[in-house]
């Protein structure tokens, strides 16, 4: 009897850590990728200057907190070769949070886009934390 793909699927953890990184962050690249199409027109179509660099703003912390989603990932996946700062995975991850609640204060989701949008990835960012608390709360030798 053969094995089922989601057996096969769920059989490394690691495979099990990119899966949910798919789910609980795939809806927000896919917004900060149409955000940076966007930005341009934000500052060309003549709306107030401060929102066009509460938008900017928000896009480059929305990177922020995806270049440290992505250290976080590769410290689960392949942990023996990274070299990153620990507190520069965290720093940025907040600078990242931070931005997702702003983006939440600032426009209205509904309740099914305020889970997707702000409520997985927190949880992700959380449980990604969680599993790297290792490495992330390492000393450096003296």
């Amino acid at each position: 009897m053969s094995e089922s793909p989601l057996r096969r699927l769920l059989r490394s953890p690691r495979r099990v850590y990119l899966l949910e990184a798919v789910v609980c962050f795939g809806p927000l690249v896919v917004l900060l990728g149409l955000g940076l199409v966007q930005l341009p027109l934000v500052f060309a179509a003549g709306e107030p200057q401060a929102f066009a660099w509460l938008f900017t703003a928000l896009l480059v912390g929305g990177f922020c907190g995806l270049w440290a989603l992505t250290k976080l990932l590769l410290i689960l996946t392949r942990p023996q070769r990274q070299e990153v700062s620990p507190k520069a995975v965290v720093l940025m991850l907040l600078v990242g949070l931070v931005c997702l609640l702003g983006f939440f204060w600032r426009w209205q989701l509904t309740p099914s886009a305020a889970f997707m949008l702000v409520f997985l990835p927190m949880v992700g960012s959380a449980h990604f934390l969680f599993l790297a608390r290792g490495y992330l709360t390492a000393r450096a030798p003296s």
